[in-house]
């Protein structure tokens, strides 16, 4: 274990349909107690998309007065976050050395499946003014 803890997510399987309910534990195990402002856990869908856009300039290197164009064009990557459900578990205090906690969550009936977006269950405690600890847990939907 390295840092001041770590998170643990435990569910009965990995593939999931819409409109079916999440149910597992998330479990703190600490080195010592922190103070943190809340504890959560989060369903996640990511995917990759580029925008291509033209980027058009004029260029005054032709014959005596005359202007040339030419076109070049700028691609942009991106990640794009989808959350699909977001649950507390705990709130503002100092967290013990160890404890469990039991979450439930169904899934919207409108979200993606699409073979592109990749879903994922994500804990997390939200240290102020130090790293947060957190763990993830790649789930399918479909």
């Amino acid at each position: 274990m390295l840092g001041k803890g770590r998170i643990d997510i435990s569910i009965r399987k990995a593939g999931y349909a819409r409109g079916e309910t999440i149910a597992g534990n998330v479990t703190l195990t600490l080195k010592k107690p922190v103070r943190a402002k809340q504890l959560s856990i989060s369903l996640i869908g990511q995917y990759e998309t580029t925008q291509t856009t033209p980027r058009v300039e004029l260029c005054p290197f032709g014959k005596m007065g005359e202007v040339t164009q030419y076109t070049d064009f700028k691609t942009t990557a991106k990640t794009v976050h989808i959350c699909a459900f977001r649950q507390l578990l705990d709130g503002e205090h100092e967290y013990g050395r160890d404890r469990e906690y039991p979450f439930e969550a169904k899934i919207k009936t409108d979200v993606s499946t699409s073979p592109i977006t990749k879903w994922y269950l994500l804990a997390k405690l939200d240290i102020p003014r130090g790293p947060d600890i957190s763990r993830r847990v790649d789930i399918t939907i479909g």
